[in-house]
């Protein structure tokens, strides 16, 4: 693989994360299947890793032995101990390959860090992993756009668990959502593309299942078990 191909991959490997972006997909699983798919790579996982806290798989391909063996062989490596990049050889994975974006500062949350994991039984040739190493600034020049689309995901995913233990349903979060910025029943009717009636009935429906009689106390209710974003 020449320089020029490279460059193509690359190209291909930005324009992949950023359609996956525009669609509100898992753009961190974009790096790893495009880079899996590009150098041969039998195994891949993109992994999250946040001060004080164990590190969390966000995306693996293919799920199964494979993927959990490549992750443990990951954290036996420190994820990279600091290194935006590092290559050991990793038993009957064969060649492991860890890639540590740099974080941009004072962009994406606080310590949170990803750090992208591939495996080839046969071991990465010379030329891949000259493109591994030169799709680095192109990870990290998107990596705050795809952490804060990762954690926006994350958020959602707890509010919609959290809703659920209330027995709101998604649709009544997204009401009560929209109710705590303060839009009035009709605005939020025009966001959501519903009729002012259909709202008053969520609205009700919110209220009965939360045990309130205002949008205040309802509000409060919602920040209180994380419903809600509180405000800044």
């Amino acid at each position: 693989m020449d320089q020029g191909q490279r460059a193509v991959e690359i190209v291909d490997l930005v324009t992949a994360v950023a359609e996956s972006l525009r669609a509100n997909r898992p753009a961190g699983g974009v790096f790893c299947a495009s880079l899996a798919r590009a150098t041969g790579a039998e195994a891949s996982a993109w992994i999250a890793v946040r001060e004080g806290e164990e590190p969390e798989v966000l995306w693996a391909q293919p799920t199964g032995p494979e993927s959990e063996t490549l992750v443990a062989s990951a954290l036996d490596h420190g994820l990279g101990l600091g290194k935006q990049f590092l290559s050991a050889r990793a038993g009957r994975l064969g060649q492991i390959v860890l890639l540590t974006p740099d974080e941009v500062p004072g962009t994406g949350p606080a310590n949170a860090h990803r750090v992208l994991a591939l495996a080839k039984r046969r071991g990465f040739t010379e030329s891949e992993l000259e493109l591994l190493v030169a799709s680095l600034p192109a990870l990290t020049w998107m990596l705050s756009a795809v952490i804060a689309a990762s954690e926006r995901a994350r958020s959602l995913a707890a509010q919609v668990a959290a809703a659920k233990k209330l027995g709101l349903s998604e649709r009544e979060l997204e009401v009560l959502q929209l109710l705590s910025q303060g839009l009035l029943a009709t605005s939020i009717a025009s966001r959501l593309a519903l009729s002012p009636r259909t709202v008053h009935k969520h609205l009700g429906n919110i209220y009965e299942k939360m045990g309130v009689h205002d949008r205040l106390v309802a509000v409060q209710l919602a920040r209180q078990h994380g419903l809600v974003s509180s405000p800044a």
